[in-house]
């Protein structure tokens, strides 16, 4: 039995077709489970296609075979890479390559490379109108770091952008109002601007989900074969562009008209996303860039989170009844009192589709809000429970209740509730975070709340 490293090494050999039978085996077998491996067979696959006339050249077809394998194997051992949009990228690699091949094979080597500088650096071929989605996507999984800003264009003006970095599985993202979201690949935990942790829940890359398929919010999955069979409706001198209907088995596709991926027609990696509304002007817009990354290591970290307690916490029974959470901390907020309620732990296709429910709720938006969960919860698994939150003020006010917000074990939530709907009539708005933790007693539970109070609100 061969380790990963050993696979990765005679991958050059399967593409070329000199492995033992017993090799092949082993090999096949491990593409069947490793998607890097099988991205890097593509890859292979495209040099090897471009390298495939070899018989057209005028030197004897057993230099040019042999030029054509050493050409190859080169660049397979050089772990050759695209990140950036610079044009001469594919010159200097084949330059580095016709160095590092023995003379007697440079004039064969020296004319593969000149077609190959013609049409390989845009995956093996001239023909980029056939190029399809996947060897996009297949590039975009492999990428080691990046840069992106994301914007959301409403009307004349952008509503919110975040700009985000991505470096060796992990990603740091932050948001025009000076939150921060780390994602180590294992858990994404949000941090507000004075660094109390208001979300933690598993990665977003949970389940081999890749940065191109994250941040289009699942609209394009790697795994679409629909998707991945598009060819580009637009080739340029510097770009490729690939447009799309929305898939229809998706909340938000009867709002969205259609999404175009524009990419790189040396890299073939995207260099943005934009996603369009019906009937308006509004769009989302994602932009990358792959240079090498901008950040150190350290930036990559969360902060800690036991420096920063929450602002209350209370044993919580299972039974419906409210418990009262007193705060410390939290300026102009006095209490929390919560419900714990609706525990659901079974098969996914028995959720109750009323399982968000309420008197001041419109019923269809409940069975919206629970189908939602249903979906979720199908992918997820549970148990999860229903947290009914209010608050009481400094001036006495008990606020509305915010009975939409769904937990799982040891996940934070950021929530809200309130506006100008108060008594005196002044606006205020709670954020809040609450978190629900086990304990070694049935139906016992810990809630810990951290939650600010605003008193303005927010523009932009």
């Amino acid at each position: 039995m061969y380790t990963h490293e050993q696979i990765n090494e005679m991958l050059a050999g399967y593409v070329l077709g000199e492995l033992s039978q017993q090799q092949l085996s082993e090999v096949e077998t491990h593409l069947a489970e490793c998607k890097p491996c099988s991205s890097e067979v593509k890859r292979l696959e495209a040099l090897l296609k471009a390298t495939a006339q070899m018989s057209e050249l005028s030197a004897d077809e057993q230099t040019c075979e042999s030029a054509r394998k050493a050409l190859f194997e080169t660049i397979v051992s050089d772990q050759i890479k695209e990140p950036t949009l610079r044009p001469d990228t594919g010159l200097i690699v084949l330059w580095r390559t016709i160095m590092k091949t023995r003379m007697t094979k440079l004039a064969a080597v020296a004319v593969i490379v000149l077609g190959a500088y013609l049409g390989l650096h845009s995956i093996g071929g001239p023909d980029l109108a056939n190029v399809a989605l996947a060897e996009v996507t297949s590039r975009a999984a492999d990428v080691d770091y990046l840069h992106c800003y994301y914007l959301k264009g409403r009307g004349d003006t952008f509503k919110r952008h975040f700009e985000a970095w991505y470096a060796h599985g992990k990603l740091v993202k932050r948001g025009d109002k000076g939150d921060m979201m780390y994602d180590d690949g294992q858990t994404q935990q949000t941090f507000d601007p004075h660094g109390r942790r208001t979300v933690k829940k598993p990665s977003m890359f949970a389940e081999g989900r890749t940065f191109f398929e994250v941040f289009t919010g699942g609209l394009l999955p790697d795994k679409n074969e629909q998707f991945n069979q598009q060819t580009p409706t637009n080739v340029g001198d510097d770009f490729l562009i690939y447009e799309f209907d929305p898939p229809a088995d998706i909340d938000d596709s009867k709002w969205l008209e259609c999404i175009s991926v524009t990419v790189g027609r040396n890299s073939l990696l995207p260099v943005q996303i934009k996603i369009y509304e019906k009937d308006s002007d509004d769009y989302d817009l994602v932009m990358f860039d792959y240079e090498a990354s901008e950040k150190p290591a350290e930036f990559f970290e969360p902060p800690a989170v036991d420096a920063l307690p929450p602002h209350g916490r209370a044993e919580v029974l299972l039974d419906g009844q409210e418990t009262v959470i007193h705060l410390e901390g939290a300026p102009g907020i006095r209490q929390a009192i919560v419900r714990l309620h609706a525990k659901y732990d079974g098969p996914s296709d028995q959720f109750p589709l009323d399982y968000i429910r309420g008197d001041r709720l419109d019923p269809e938006f409940c069975r919206a809000v629970s189908e939602k969960e249903r979906k979720t919860y199908k992918k997820r698994g549970g148990p999860i429970f229903r947290l009914d939150v209010s608050f009481v003020i400094d001036e006495g006010y008990r606020s509305i209740t915010n009975d939409l917000i769904v937990l799982r074990l040891n996940e934070a939530r950021r929530c809200g509730l309130g506006a100008d709907n108060w008594p005196d009539g002044k606006y205020r708005n709670i954020r809040f975070s609450p978190l629900l933790k086990p304990t070694d007693t049935e139906d016992t539970y810990i809630v810990e709340i951290s939650c600010w109070l605003r008193t303005e609100p927010e523009h932009g």
